[in-house]
């Protein structure tokens, strides 16, 4: 079955992917649809992807989906708007529904109208990626492609009020945490950590396509620090002192033929993890040109770089 974003199956196909459902782990979540998780998030509710484990759900001919009533974590959903999240073949999937209590447990009707996860990997302000590289004995190199995550605003000093109302509670956690460990005396600028704190502590997305290495997140840059991200069940090779090059590519009017590469070394000074296994790498640049540390102060600060 082949599909592309925003692409309707037939009722063949359908019955394919229920068929698929009922006799495979789908890792299926359930999640509030954006204006009720909107409305949640105003109120502070409990706005989190619910993980539907394989033995609790049922699937029937007729096309629905009922949830064993053990999962106490969907009785916050019932008789609202939700996104059913699930993969077919390696490939994500998803539809919107209603949840509604019956005799069985908490059930959605699925409906004809299946979506293809779409990818969302975009940024706005200019083209901006990275690669980190590293020697590996008896190869060139080993180059690890990173991209800016499209929730976090490069070109802004992190604040509070970037952080989403229903994660403000557990980042305010690992934040104390996080400045106690690094000896903080409230003097430091440690504005960075926010971004750290909220990515650690975001639920876990189903991905467009199961299984495929993805590039690293970049979640925040300055002149002297870049810290880059890993989602859940992802590996990564950067350890804590080791050092390694990076090379920055800024795309210059908007055009791919001319950008600027700036060239640096970079050591991990820290690596904090998530509970559900999202990590970020703290690095810092080190032997970085003059004119390159100018000129990425001023372009994500806004301000005349001083020396």
């Amino acid at each position: 079955m082949n599909m592309n974003a925003g692409d309707e199956l037939n009722a063949m196909e359908r019955n394919m992917v229920l068929q698929y459902v009922k006799t495979q782990d789908a890792q299926m979540t359930v999640a509030l649809e954006r204006a009720d998780f909107q409305q949640e998030q105003e109120t502070g509710g409990s706005v989190f992807p619910v993980g539907i484990p394989d033995e609790q759900l049922s699937v029937y001919p007729n096309g629905v989906f009922v949830f064993d009533y053990a999962i106490r974590a969907l009785e916050a959903f019932v008789d609202r708007t939700v996104r059913v999240q699930f993969y077919y073949n390696h490939i994500g999937l998803h539809f919107v529904s209603r949840l509604q209590r019956t005799q069985q447990g908490y059930a959605v009707i699925v409906p004809l109208k299946l979506m293809r996860i779409g990818e969302v990997r975009s940024y706005s302000r200019d083209d901006f990626s990275a690669v980190i590289s590293y020697a590996v004995k008896g190869q060139k190199s080993v180059d690890l492609p990173c991209l800016p995550d499209r929730e976090f605003d490069l070109f802004s000093k992190p604040s509070w009020k970037s952080v989403e109302p229903y994660l403000q509670s557990a980042v305010q956690q690992y934040y104390e945490r996080f400045a106690y460990d690094l000896g903080a005396t409230g003097q430091e600028d440690l504005s960075f950590l926010i971004s750290v704190c909220r990515y650690i502590s975001r639920p876990q997305e189903t991905e467009a396509v199961e299984g495929r290495a993805n590039p690293y997140d970049i979640i925040y840059i300055d002149h002297s620090r870049i810290i880059f991200g890993t989602k859940s069940g992802e590996t990564s090779p950067l350890k804590v002192s080791a050092s390694y090059t990076v090379k920055l590519e800024f795309g210059i009017f908007a055009t791919e033929f001319f950008k600027r590469t700036i060239r640096s070394g970079v050591t991990v000074s820290d690596i904090y993890a998530g509970k559900d296994g999202q990590r970020c790498f703290v690095c810092a640049f080190s032997g970085m040109k003059t004119e390159d540390t100018r000129f990425i102060y001023e372009k994500f600060s806004g301000e005349k770089f001083a020396g």
